[in-house]
């Protein structure tokens, strides 16, 4: 182990590996030559088209959201959680102004000229700058939820939608034109290059594609997966779909025929977009650069009757953390590269050992009872029971959605599975199989978290804004609620007899529960972005700690009686969201994005705070300089 340096801003030449987390955003500049990267770094990159290196790199102080150039090319636009727009010179890459005064994250930015920009953000507003002077213009954007996107199209009419399932369209003076009701939530939408159609990835697994009177013309799909990105041809003939199958589709619109289907693991389309030339997509992924994609020459009147299939190669990769899970003294992590790690000993090196079939690797599970043993779950899909120190599959179950969680019973004898869609199951573990059994599906959103409560009963979290105790025969036996926005993740204990849950959110905000009636206890307030994950003591002390997309931890010294927060103690080291904490005895785990595991020393009081040591891996160069 040892102690964590000082992070060092990131040099533009210093190689390929520019991003340290997964890219949220990527744009092509109108000509082509070069395009646009965004990630949960904080970073913005400007890239040659091939995307062999970039030319320069920028910085937010929180995860950036969207990226889009100006009409001419000469400008950048970049759209944070931070509550920043930075608009960026591309010649030089200096920043020439910053548009600082929306209430919320900003989820998405789109340009009506060279002067005017719109921004949505996560409190359901948009509004319009001037970039000159970098003042509001009176007009603003609003939906019921948060918006999730925005666009301009050629003929000057926006579109906004988000998670109100309501597509709105405005004039470029922020006056309501039209609602366009649809099936669920949006996650973005684009113009047609002519203006004349638009396209809204939705939650139904569609990609709806209505004319601007509200006419829907076509839906394309079906998908299993989440329909995340969309981008047209120039043509408008043809429409890239990105999904969080880690597939890039590309579909003639006409018929709704796939022509061309690009499949890695190390895909994340959040965000995908399309040069004019029509040559050449770059999409998101989990890698350290996004995926640039040359798009073959298909005739309009040679279309193939089936879809071509093309496996990527994966790019730079990075080594960011998504879980962490201990027992005993022990410790493993899960990562973006498809690995896991795992320390039988905090002073020990611990390698990065593959497992599964390379797929980012989004939950890990020890057990006490089952010594040399992880459970892991993959975003392809795949949960398995692995050699936790050869990455050997003693057996795995593939499934048809990304998996969000896995977690063991306290006896070892089943692995509770959480996904993407909505899904809890419960396997048994014979030793040498995974054999499904009860299947939980009383949530209305995807499952993010799950806690065993002894081996009878285990405690949901969910999209749905809620938390669910239920049986392992699937009984729901309570509902915990009174969150604002989608639940995390959450941990349960007890302390001095008394059964507790903790959940966190994206409201920022940890809710403290009484497990056995319900009663709501204590609302933990700090953290300034969404809360991520919670961790209760092991020992039933009444310690929590706390992680989120705030870059922090939070440790809480709570009253064991009333659990009012005595004091607490910000844990500030690393350079990314706090993606999972745990505890070894004592010692309080963060792990995040960055690459960094770090373990605590234990609490020492108020005016002291937990120091960190990193975990040591055998990847020698894990440095996030930042």
């Amino acid at each position: 182990m040892r102690t964590v340096d000082v992070f060092q801003p990131e040099s533009p030449d210093s190689g390929t590996a520019v991003h340290a987390s997964p890219q949220t955003s990527v744009a092509f500049s109108p000509d082509g030559v070069h395009f646009a990267s965004a990630g949960y770094d904080g970073r913005v990159a400007l890239w040659e088209r091939s995307g062999t290196a970039p030319l320069w790199v920028g910085r937010h102080s929180r995860l950036v959201n969207g990226v889009r150039f100006s009409p001419s090319g000469r400008l950048l636009a970049s759209g944070s959680a931070d509550k920043t727009c930075r608009i960026w010179d591309v010649a030089t890459g200096r920043q020439v102004q910053l548009l600082a005064r929306q209430p919320d994250d900003l989820n998405a930015l789109a340009w009506l000229d060279e002067n005017r920009l719109v921004t949505v953000s996560q409190d359901g507003t948009g509004r319009i700058w001037d970039i000159r002077t970098g003042t509001l213009e009176d007009g603003v954007i609003f939906h019921a939820d948060h918006c999730m996107s925005v666009d301009a199209s050629a003929t000057g009419v926006l579109a906004s939608c988000g998670e109100d399932a309501t597509i709105r369209l405005w004039d470029t003076d922020g006056s309501l034109l039209r609602d366009l009701p649809q099936a669920g939530h949006a996650e973005m939408c684009r113009w047609s290059p002519d203006g004349t159609l638009l396209a809204a990835s939705c939650d139904d697994g569609f990609v709806h594609i209505v004319r601007s009177d509200g006419e829907l013309v076509t839906k394309v799909g079906p998908y299993t997966a989440a329909v995340k990105s969309v981008a047209w041809s120039q043509d408008g003939a043809r429409l890239v779909i990105g999904a969080y199958d880690s597939t890039v589709t590309l579909w003639h619109i006409a018929d709704c025929r796939p022509l061309v289907r690009w499949y890695g693991p190390h895909l994340w389309p959040r965000s995908v977009d399309w040069s004019a030339d029509g040559r050449t997509l770059v999409a998101g992924t989990f890698s350290a650069r996004p995926a640039v994609i040359d798009v073959p020459e298909i005739p309009a009147d040679a279309l193939p009757d089936e879809v071509r299939e093309i496996t990527l190669d994966a790019p730079v990769a990075t080594h960011g953390v998504n879980h962490v899970s201990a027992a005993g003294e022990a410790l493993a992590a899960g990562c973006d590269n498809g690995t896991v790690r795992f320390w039988d000993d905090p002073g020990a090196t611990a390698p990065e050992v593959p497992v599964g079939n390379g797929s980012l690797v989004n939950t890990v599970a020890l057990s006490a009872g089952l010594p040399g043993l992880l459970a892991y779950g993959s975003f392809s899909g795949r949960v398995g029971v692995t050699d936790a120190r050869t990455g050997h599959d003693v057996a795995f179950v593939e499934r048809e959605h990304p998996v969000n969680r896995v977690a063991w019973s306290p006896d070892g004898q089943r692995l509770a599975v959480a996904d993407y869609e909505g899904g809890l199951d419960l396997y048994t573990w014979t030793g040498g199989e995974l054999v499904p059994g009860v299947h939980y599906d009383g949530h209305h959103g995807a499952i993010k978290d799950v806690s065993w409560v002894g081996s009878g009963r285990l405690v949901t979290y969910s999209t749905d804004r809620q938390a669910h105790l239920i049986d392992t025969d699937g009984t729901l036996i309570r509902s915990f609620g009174g969150h604002g926005e989608l639940i995390n993740g959450g941990s349960v204990t007890e302390v001095a007899g008394r059964a507790l849950l903790a959940t966190v959110s994206r409201d920022r905000t940890c809710r403290l529960y009484d497990l056995r009636t319900g009663e709501l206890l204590q609302v933990l307030v700090g953290h300034d972005e969404s809360a991520k994950c919670a961790a209760w003591h092991p020992g039933g002390r009444p310690l929590l700690v706390t992680g989120s997309y705030d870059y922090t931890a939070r440790l809480w010294v709570l009253h064991p009686d009333t659990l009012a927060p005595l004091h607490s103690h910000v844990l500030d080291g690393h350079g990314s969201a706090v993606s999972a904490v745990t505890w070894l005895g004592d010692h309080p785990v963060t792990a995040s994005w960055d690459s960094r595991v770090l373990l605590w020393s234990a609490e020492a009081g108020p005016g002291r705070a937990p120091t960190p040591t990193e975990l040591a891996t055998d990847w020698q160069d894990r440095r996030d300089p930042r």
